[in-house]
């Protein structure tokens, strides 16, 4: 596939992703407003922005294809004069090649921009983003981009996603930002992601999600049925309606709507064996601002040899607040630990049910089991409680 670079650094119309072409315009009376179609030579063009004084100036616009290096705009929709006569035009923002691109970002003088494309990529084109995008999208782009990075979490520097319609394969390395509301069709790769609607896959190995829309597959493309890796961040109110990979290695969980059971940690992972580093294990966190009715199935049957050292490390799920209304089910090996720090913790509507025998039963609450690995620090455990038998064993109202 043909590259395809935004970052005409030199000379740059505007920092919309959507304009390819920049009209030099005369006698307009009504400046077109941003949305608005003109056509030129058989292609359509759509307005991203417009510098107009006395009539004479100049007109950003995308289209899939050139226009003529002269001529008129003829309105097909939108605000502006119905035809608006050009008498130039500059292919701008994307290129055949990126030119001299020392620095999309600070040292633009050292920058010279490449040969014009001359239209908007397609899915022939993987395209190559040097400068931040900033303004939201008009045209619908179903090309694979490679969108570059920029962003700062934890001190490391992880890509942003923000803006398209992108019906192709997205990939995030380097430096760039893109604005405004997102609907990504095709697959994504990313590692921060702060809004957007997904329809496809999100992959990677490294997620920091704080927003969007999860309508697809989320895809760890590090952990496996047997080892885990990688790390799943969430914070804010993200929506989850798909299924949370359970082959990440760490998970800190700080927020999100979740529409199905999660599950954390492999049932059988590698296991790390002396005297060879090795292994693979689960470290869970839950903290405020997490909230879930759904069931939570926690695997800590993982640990990690590590020869420097001369010990075992084991999986960890530490609970330091959130609110869990689910039944939470946690499958471990006897040296991993379970801290519960906090939380809000709801069982079923079960309150007195009584036995066959005649003797009553209450749980209303219940304290953590204070064996070795788990930890209780004056937590209350309202727990959801389990009774086996048929129905002739159990009365009781309410019982689920």
């Amino acid at each position: 596939m043909a590259n395809v670079y935004f970052g005409d650094t030199i000379g740059q119309a505007d920092q919309n992703w959507n304009t390819s072409i920049q009209f030099t315009v005369s006698s307009v009376g009504t400046t077109p407003t941003a949305g608005a179609i003109y056509d030129n030579n058989g292609i359509q063009f759509k307005v991203t922005s417009a510098s107009i004084a006395a009539g004479s100036g100049t007109i950003n616009a995308g289209g899939t294809g050139t226009s003529l290096a002269s001529g008129t705009l003829t309105k097909v929709s939108g605000t502006g004069d119905a035809t608006i006569t050009f008498s130039a035009k500059a292919d701008v923002n994307w290129f055949s090649n990126p030119g001299n691109v020392i620095c999309g970002c600070c040292c633009t003088q050292s920058n010279n921009p490449g040969t014009p494309l001359g239209r908007l990529p397609t899915l022939a084109d993987s395209v190559i983003v040097y400068r931040t995008i900033s303004v939201g999208p008009e045209i619908a782009w179903t090309t694979a981009v490679l969108v570059p990075t920029l962003g700062t979490v934890s001190g490391n520097t992880f890509g942003n996603l923000l803006a398209g319609t992108f019906n192709g394969t997205v990939t995030c390395d380097g430096n760039g930002v893109l604005g405004g509301t997102a609907i990504f069709n095709g697959a994504v790769t990313v590692t921060n992601i702060t809004g957007g609607t997904f329809t496809s896959s999100v992959i990677a190995s490294i997620i920091f999600i704080s927003g969007g829309t999860f309508n697809g597959t989320i895809v760890n493309s590090q952990g496996s049925s047997t080892a885990m890796g990688g790390r799943f961040i969430v914070s804010g109110s993200p929506t989850f309606n798909c299924a949370i990979p359970s082959t990440f290695d760490t998970y800190t969980l700080s927020g999100g709507t979740y529409d199905r059971t999660l599950v954390m940690g492999v049932p059988s992972p590698t296991l790390g064996t002396a005297p060879v580093n090795g292994g693979t294990r689960c470290l869970i966190t839950f903290n405020a601002g997490f909230s879930t009715s759904r069931d939570i199935t926690i695997y800590q049957n993982g640990r990690v040899w590590n020869s420097f050292q001369g010990r075992y490390f084991y999986g960890t799920t530490t609970i330091n607040a959130g609110i869990f209304t689910g039944t939470i089910t946690i499958n471990k090996l006897p040296e991993s630990t379970i801290s519960v720090l906090g939380g809000s913790y709801a069982p079923p509507a079960v309150t007195t049910p009584a036995i066959k025998s005649g003797n009553n039963m209450t749980f209303s609450s219940a304290a953590l089991p204070t064996d070795w690995g788990f930890k209780a620090q004056g937590v209350t455990f309202n727990p959801t409680i389990l009774l086996s038998g048929t129905s002739n064993d159990i009365l009781g109202s309410g019982l689920p």
